[in-house]
């Protein structure tokens, strides 16, 4: 009962086993995933961002249960590291890449970032990697807002840090680059790759990376279902 709601989560491999996860009763510290930062041949960060302020109650949890679930059923072999309020998962295809998701006060902050040294055919596939993950993303996120009574009024946007206003002096608190998260400004990502903008620069942006998310290279443009492309993500 406790698997079929999200409480717990069943991590299967033939390295470690069965094992459960409780994600909602982690406690351990998560400053090292925090500081995780993608590489410049890496996508840049991509937050689900809540315009309420707030991420709901309940739904990282729930997100990070769903995405154990996909990991171990599509073939990972190592279990997820999980924090409190942190966790990363390893994606193996030809190469391995590191999916970190960390749960702020009014995002969720998602970082993949390979774990090898980068040659030419890793670079490709990194696109190919990053635009299934976020096409999974948005259909369980879809799905848990339909399943899950008190998140079917919750509205979310996919967004980028804004590089104007990172390289700028926070206005509140005199600091470039301000680590506060209310100080913070993020752009919304159109699903077709329009470009984006920021109400404060008045001028159209580019944001290094975010073009690896959008990609349609390779299977992408021809797997229509998220979960065949999950299968394929893995083998």
């Amino acid at each position: 009962m406790m698997e079929q709601f999200g409480l717990i989560v069943k991590f299967e491999s033939s390295l470690s086993g069965v094992q459960h996860f409780v994600p909602s009763q982690l406690r351990s510290p998560s400053e090292d995933l925090c500081k995780m930062e993608p590489s410049p041949s890496d996508p840049c960060p991509l937050y689900i961002h809540f315009p309420s302020g707030f991420v709901p109650h309940g739904l990282y949890s729930q997100l990070v249960s769903r995405c154990i679930k996909w990991c171990s059923e599509n073939g990972s072999k190592l279990a997820p590291g999980l924090r409190d309020m942190a966790c990363c998962l390893l994606i193996t295809k030809k190469s391995t890449h590191k999916f970190i998701l960390i749960c702020k006060k009014r995002f969720i902050k998602i970082v993949l970032k390979q774990t090898e040294p980068h040659d030419e055919a890793s670079l490709a596939e990194i696109e190919e990697v990053a635009n299934l993950l976020r096409r999974f993303l948005e259909d369980t996120l879809q799905k848990l807002l339909q399943e899950l009574p008190w998140l079917r009024n919750v509205q979310y946007q996919l967004s980028v840090e804004c590089p104007y206003c990172l390289k700028n002096q926070c206005l509140k608190h005199g600091k470039v680059s301000c680590p506060h998260e209310d100080c913070m400004c993020v752009i919304e990502v159109s699903q077709e790759g329009q470009p984006i903008y920021c109400q404060f620069s008045c001028q159209i942006l580019t944001v290094p990376g975010l073009e690896k998310w959008l990609s349609t290279k390779g299977k992408a443009n021809v797997i229509k279902r998220v979960s065949v492309q999950a299968k394929a993500l893995f083998h």
